[in-house]
């Protein structure tokens, strides 16, 4: 299943006090991520990604992505199992004239034991699907 959130950076926001963004996921694992930084962004808006208050993105911790007019693709796998499988997404804008907006995709693949059968009813009620 594909998750994908957009992550507007305005003005003025800092390292110190990002814009953020959460995006909540079902139980899986993470088998790929992006993250698409849009023509004019010019290197000025930065993001990190977090998991169960583990940086997934980028690796090294502490680190920023930043970009203009890329997608920056992660193949790393990361299990997603307990509540509340939750990612944050944080952003900050070195830009004086324009905020920037970011998207996010996260694709999470059902644990093997759950392959095949429906989507539970909750999960359809959250994705707005019944």
């Amino acid at each position: 299943m594909l998750f994908k959130t957009d992550l507007l950076i305005s003005i003025g926001k800092t390292k110190a006090a990002p814009a953020t963004t959460e995006m909540k996921l079902c139980v899986g694992t993470i088998t790929r991520s992006f993250v698409l930084f849009p023509a004019g962004c010019a290197g000025l808006a930065w993001v990190q990604i977090w998991l169960s208050g583990h940086q997934l993105i980028p690796w090294q911790r502490g680190e920023w992505l930043r970009g203009d007019d890329h997608i920056i693709w992660d193949y790393s796998r990361y299990p997603v199992g307990e509540e509340p499988r939750l990612v944050r997404i944080l952003g900050y804008n070195e830009d004086t004239a324009n905020p920037h907006t970011i998207q996010v995709g996260i694709e999470v693949s059902a644990p093997a034991a759950l392959e095949g059968l429906p989507p539970p009813e909750d999960l359809l009620q959250e994705l707005g699907l019944l």
